[in-house]
C-alpha cells in the first residue's frame, strides 16, 4: 500500500457512531494508514477527533461524557430550531485541541446541506466545530448553521454515507463504515428519531455504495440516542470491522 492513499468515509446515525470508533480501533490497531476522512452527521463528529489525532480510547471517553442535557440547549419556539447544539460544540472544541481544518493531523471532509438550496457542501476549512455543528444539524429540531450566504443542515439530509467524498479528495482506496444501513427494530420514539430515521431511508433510496469496503456494523437495535449502549456499539463496531480484516489487508496488499 505504498504509494496508495487510504480515505475513510463515515456515515450519520448519532450516538450509534460509537459503533464507528470500535471499528477504527481495529484499522489503528493494524497499522491501517487513514489519510483523508469524510463525514456526515454523527461521522463528522468522530471524524473530527480521528482526523485530530485523538486515539479510539479517548474518543470513546468523549462519547461515554454526552448525554442530551450535555449536547443540546433549549432556544424556544421562535428560531429556526428548538434546541442549540452550542453545548456539543463547547465540548467538542475541548476535546479536539484545535479548532482549525488545516491543524488537523488528518485531511477532514465534513459534509453538510444548503437548505435554501438543496445543495451538498462539503467543508474543509475554517472552523471545525462550526462544520461539525452544521453537518449534525437536524432539520426542525437544531438550529441551522449560517455559512456565508447558506444556511446549513444536517448533511444527512443530502449523503448520509459520503462514501465518493474521498475519491474526490486524492484517495485510492475508500473504507465505508456505514452506521444507518439496516432497518430500524425499534420505532422511533421522538421526532428527532423520525427525522433521522427518515434522512437514513432517503439516503439509502438515492445512494451510490462505491467504497473499496463496507463495514456495516449491526446496530439496529439501538436507538438514535440510545446514551446508555454507547460501549455495546462499540464493541459492534470492532467485531464486524474484526470481520472484514482479513478483506481489508488483502485488499490493501492487491493495492501496493
Amino acid at each position: 500500500m505504498a504509494n496508495r492513499t487510504i480515505g475513510l468515509a463515515l456515515s450519520g446515525g448519532a450516538v450509534r457512531g460509537a459503533a464507528q470508533i470500535g471499528a477504527i480501533a481495529v484499522l489503528e490497531e493494524n497499522d491501517i494508514p487513514i489519510e483523508i476522512v469524510a463525514g456526515t452527521s454523527a461521522g463528522a463528529a468522530v471524524g473530527a477527533l480521528y482526523a485530530a489525532g485523538l486515539s479510539p480510547d479517548e474518543m470513546l471517553s468523549f462519547m461515554k461524557q454526552l448525554s442530551w442535557p450535555k449536547t443540546t440547549r433549549f432556544v424556544g419556539t421562535k428560531q429556526l430550531g428548538f434546541f442549540s447544539t452550542n453545548p456539543f460544540r463547547d465540548r467538542l472544541h475541548d476535546a479536539l485541541g484545535t479548532e482549525r481544518f488545516d491543524l488537523l493531523e488528518k485531511k477532514l471532509i465534513v459534509i453538510a446541506c444548503d437548505v435554501l438550496t438543496g445543495a451538498r457542501v462539503l467543508l474543509t476549512e475554517g472552523e471545525v466545530c462550526t462544520a461539525v455543528a452544521a453537518s449534525t444539524a437536524i432539520p426542525g429540531l437544531f438550529v441551522p448553521v449560517e455559512y456565508g450566504d447558506a444556511l446549513l443542515i444536517d448533511g444527512g439530509a443530502i449523503d448520509n454515507y459520503p462514501v465518493t467524498v474521498p475519491y474526490e479528495f486524492g484517495a485510492h482506496t475508500v473504507i465505508g463504515i456505514d452506521i444507518g444501513s439496516h432497518p430500524h427494530e425499534r420505532k422511533p420514539r421522538n421526532a428527532a428519531e423520525v427525522l433521522l430515521a427518515y434522512m437514513e431511508v432517503k439516503s439509502k433510496s438515492t445512494g451510490v455504495r462505491v467504497a473499496s469496503i463496507d463495514i456495516v456494523p449491526d446496530v439496529r437495535e439501538f436507538s438514535s440516542f440510545d446514551f446508555d449502549n454507547i460501549p455495546e456499539m462499540y464493541e459492534r463496531g470492532r467485531t464486524t470491522a474484526l470481520e472484514k480484516l482479513p478483506e481489508i489487508l488483502e485488499l490493501l496488499d492487491t493495492d501496493a
